[in-house]
Formats: C-alpha cells, structure tokens, sequence
C-alpha cells in the first residue's frame, strides 16, 4: 500500500511539474509574440515625430499663426494650403516663377502636407474691389497667402495711398471668411530706372512693417535696378522677368519658404 501511494505521489508530482514547464513556454511564447508589435508602433510614433520636426524647420520664416495653422493640418492629417494671389506678374500655372515654386514647395513638404494654389487677376486693385474678385480668394480657404498687392498694375494708375487701403480691405475681406489665414506680402518685378514705382514699393515696405505683416523683400536678390545689369533680368519690354529674372525671384521666395540657403552662397 505504502509502495502504491508512493507512486502515486511521484505520478502527480511529475504531472505538476510536466504542466508547470508548459505553462511557463507559452507565457515566453506570448511574450515574444507582443514585443516585437510593441517595439514597431514605438518605431512608428518615433518616425512621425522626426518627419514633423523635419517639416517645421523648413516653416522657420513663416508669420507665428501659419506656423500654429500648419502644426494643426500635421495633426489632423491633411494638406496645408498656400495661395500665391495677385497680378500676372508673378507668373501662371505654366510661365514664370509659380510652376517651380509649387515644384520645389511640394517636393520639400510632400504631396500629403501641402497644397499650392494660384489666383491671378489683370486688374488694378481698385477694379478688383469694385468687381468684388476678393471673394474668389477668399473662396480657396487657403492656410497662407503669398500677396503681390498689384502695385506694378497700379503703377500709374491708383495712388499708393490708395492702393496699401485696398491691400487692408482686400485682407480683412479675405479674413473675414477665415481668419486663421495668414499673409505674406511681396511686390512684383523690379523695373530698369524707373523711378516712381521703386517709391511706391518702399511704401509697401514700410505698410507691412507697420502692420506686422511679413514682406518677401526679393529686390534685393536683383541687381541694382538703376545698372545696366538689371537688363538681362527682364524681357526687352520690361512686361515680364526674363528667365534670369525669373530665376532669381523664385530661388528667393524658395529659400524663404522653406528656411533654405541661395544656391550662390
């Protein structure tokens, strides 16, 4: 009887230890099998994290409220908008500056992150407010508006003092329908020797200046306007940038969009 129970005892025992060591496999097994799941979404989180830091260096000269505009589109996921507005000066959807500039824009922020739209109008911009065309600006709901206040198309034609009221009217209209936006205002072309127009672009300066708005100053990427060198950079008619002056304007908005250095430096 004694023998009997001795085995019995050792049955059980072994049969403990049997189910024992199979319990302790499959908790390795199962451990095993989380941690790598665990390790990749870490991954995961880290390499968006990097992506976005990556991406709001290049918003380092933006105005403070596209910046917070464009940290919010990375967050829901979803492009963030640039509109350059203005005359036909600064270019089209297939000449002059614009298309390289949307190029190279969206190749630096990816397809996903950005959107770049353009809204010319042939009009001063007394006869834009009058035709009420701001509204179709305001209809892009863009995140950023690059602005030529059409004060080359003005030349001549509206007072600067007038013109910089319409640049309010046309921002605060624009506003009014989203005022998350932001603008980036900047002048058209400079001119050989001309010599009103280089007045009424140093009162736009001075207007955005005042009223905290950021200025693309890309005549100083130019040649001295006065200079015979400032010829290559525009057509034989002054009516547009040659390819050089094109050059020069875009590289400029370029590198300040995106926090870049010039090419030549």
């Amino acid at each position: 009887m004694q023998k009997f129970l001795t085995a019995l005892l050792a049955v059980g025992f072994l049969i403990t230890l049997y189910l024992g060591q199979s319990h302790w496999n499959q908790e390795r097994q199962a451990s095993a099998k989380n941690k790598p799941v665990h390790q990749s979404s870490t991954s995961n989180i880290d390499d968006q994290n990097t992506e976005e830091q990556e991406l709001l260096k290049l918003t380092s000269n933006w105005p403070a409220n596209a910046v917070h505009q464009f940290k919010q589109s990375l967050k829901e996921d979803k492009p963030f908008t640039i509109l350059f507005a203005g005359s036909p000066a600064i270019g089209s959807e297939t000449d002059g500056s614009f298309p390289l500039i949307k190029e190279k824009l969206v190749k630096a922020f990816g397809e996903r992150h950005i959107n770049v739209e353009l809204k010319t109008f042939n009009l001063t911009s007394t006869q834009l407010l009058y035709q009420k065309k701001q509204a179709e600006i305001a209809a892009v709901n863009a995140d950023l508006i690059i602005f030529e206040p059409f004060i080359q198309k003005n030349n001549g034609e509206v007072l600067i003092k007038d013109t910089l009221q319409n640049t309010s009217k046309i921002i605060d209209d624009v506003q009014a329908n989203k005022p998350e936006t932001a603008f980036i205002l900047q002048p058209a072309f400079p001119l050989y020797q001309a010599e009103i127009y280089p007045r009424q672009v140093a009162e736009l300066k001075k207007y955005a200046q005042e009223n905290k708005l950021t200025y693309l100053d890309h005549w100083t990427a130019w040649p001295d306007p006065t200079t015979a060198a400032m010829k290559d950079y525009l057509q034989p008619d002054m009516s547009a940038p040659s390819e050089q002056g094109y050059h020069v304007w875009s590289e400029y908005i370029l590198n300040f969009l995106t926090n870049s250095k010039s090419e030549s430096e």
